[in-house]
C-alpha cells in the first residue's frame, strides 16, 4: 500500500516505550494521559490496555473516552474553567477529580461539594518551556489565601494541588521550582484545616526536537527529592498524578508533507501539502522540529517552510535542506503530538492521515511508503 501526504505515522510501540519509562521512574505516581496531545484511537486503547489514566478538558473528551471502554475512576477533568453542565455530566458518569484555579469555579464546584474532587490549579513558573502556560491558568500565591477562604465560605473540601510546569519544559529548573511552590501550598493549606490528599504534577514532560532535553530520569529525581523531604515532615500526598501528553505522544510520530513548489523572493520559500493548519501549529510560537528529506545533494539551501494555503500566517521556520522539487518529501520527526489535533481543513486542504505502525521508519524506508503516490 502506499500512503498519501500530508501523514502521520504513529508507532504503538514507541507509545508503549515511553509509558513505561515514566512509569518505571514514577513507580507512585497514576499516568492520565493527556489525550489532547493526540487523540487517535489507537494510542487511546493501546494506553488503556497498559493500564494507564487519561486527562480531559471537556465532556467531549470525556464521553469520547467512555466510548472507548475507559472507566470513569481513570479519567480526570483539569480544565480549571468548565460550564456547569460539563461538571454535571462528568460527576453523574463518575468523573469527580476537577482541577479549579478560580473564584467564579470555587462557586460552582461547591454545588457538588458532597461528589466532587477539587484539586487546586497553581501558577508556577513556566522557566525553560517552549509553550508557557502561565497566565491564561493558575493561582498566583498571593491569591491562595482568598481561593481557600472563599471555600471555606462555601464548605467545599480540598482533595489536592496540581500545577504545569510548561509544555516542552526543557530544563529540570522548572519541576525544582514548581515542586517548592506546591510545597508551600499544601503548608498553607494544612495550616488552614484542609487536609488535600491529591498531588498532580502535570505535564511538560519534554520530546525530542533536536535540543538538550532533561532526562524522564532526571526529573523523576528532582520530584522524589522534594517527596521525600515532604514525608519527613507528615505532608506527602496519598494520591500521586501525571499529566504527559508530548512526553508520551511526541516521539511517537513524524509527519511527512511532499513539496508543491518554491519561489525565490527575498528569500527562499518552500510549500508544502502540510503547513499551519494542518498539523504544524505549534511553529508559530517557535518550535521546530528534526527534519529529513529524499531531495538529493547538499543540506546547504536556507528555505522558509510555509503551508498550501492562501493565509500569510500559514509559515512555520528556516530550515537548511537540499534543492527542493515538487514532489520532494519532508519528514519532520517528534510530531506525534499537538499535530493532527489542531488541523483543519482550512481552504479546503486535508488534514494529515494517521497510519498507526508497530514501529517508526528510519531513512529512506520512511519515503519508500509515499513513491506510488500520484
Amino acid at each position: 500500500m502506499a500512503y498519501k501526504t500530508p501523514a502521520l505515522l504513529l508507532s504503538r510501540n514507541r507509545i508503549l516505550r515511553n509509558y513505561r519509562e515514566l512509569h518505571s521512574a514514577f513507580p507512585d505516581f497514576e499516568i492520565a494521559y493527556a489525550i489532547k496531545s493526540n487523540s487517535f484511537p489507537g494510542i487511546i486503547e493501546t494506553l488503556r490496555d497498559e493500564g494507564s489514566s487519561f486527562e480531559t478538558a471537556s465532556w467531549a473528551e470525556i464521553s469520547f473516552l467512555l466510548g472507548l471502554g475507559i472507566p470513569p475512576e481513570k479519567i480526570v477533568f483539569s480544565n480549571p474553567m468548565k460550564p456547569s453542565y460539563a461538571i454535571e455530566k462528568a460527576l453523574d458518569a463518575g468523573v469527580n477529580v476537577m482541577s479549579f484555579d478560580s473564584l467564579d469555579e470555587v462557586d460552582k464546584l461547591a454545588v457538588f461539594r458532597d461528589r466532587v474532587k477539587a484539586v487546586l490549579r497553581i501558577q508556577v513558573p513556566n522557566e525553560g518551556s517552549m509553550w508557557p502556560l502561565t497566565g491564561k491558568f493558575g493561582v498566583a500565591s498571593n491569591r491562595w489565601p482568598a481561593i481557600l477562604e472563599r471555600m471555606k465560605k462555601k464548605g467545599l473540601p480540598l482533595a489536592g494541588i496540581t500545577f504545569h510546569p510548561g509544555s516542552q519544559c526543557e530544563t529540570i529548573l522548572g519541576w525544582e521550582a514548581a515542586m517548592k511552590h506546591a510545597y508551600d501550598i499544601f503548608s498553607l493549606a494544612r495550616s488552614m484545616g484542609f487536609q488535600p490528599e491529591i498531588l498532580n504534577i502535570g505535564g511538560g514532560f519534554p520530546t525530542d526536537l533536536g535540543r538538550p532535553i532533561p532526562s524522564v530520569a532526571s526529573i523523576a529525581k528532582v520530584v522524589y527529592k522534594h517527596l521525600n523531604q515532604w514525608d519527613t515532615e507528615g505532608l506527602k500526598p496519598k494520591r500521586l498524578l501525571m499529566e504527559p501528553g508530548r512526553g508520551i505522544s511526541g516521539s511517537a510520530g513524524i509527519l511527512v508533507a511532499r513539496i508543491i513548489g518554491t519561489a525565490s523572493r527575498d528569500k527562499d520559500w518552500a510549500f508544502l501539502d502540510a503547513g499551519v493548519f494542518s498539523g504544524m501549529m505549534e511553529t508559530i510560537d517557535g518550535i521546530t522540529y528534526p527534519l529529513e528529506s529524499n531531495a538529493p545533494g547538499e543540506w546547504e539551501s536556507s528555505y522558509i517552510l510555509c503551508g498550501p494555503s492562501c493565509d500569510s500566517v500559514d509559515k512555520m521556520f528556516t530550515a537548511y535542506l537540499p534543492k527542493l522539487r515538487e514532489g520532494d518529501i519532508i519528514a519532520f520527526r517528534g510530531a506525534g503530538a499537538y499535530t493532527t489535533v489542531y488541523s483543519s481543513n482550512f481552504n479546503g486542504f486535508d488534514p494529515p492521515t494517521p497510519y498507526y505502525l508497530d514501529e517508526l521508519p528510519e531513512g529512506d524506508a520512511i519515503f519508500a511508503l509515499f513513491n506510488d503516490e500520484e
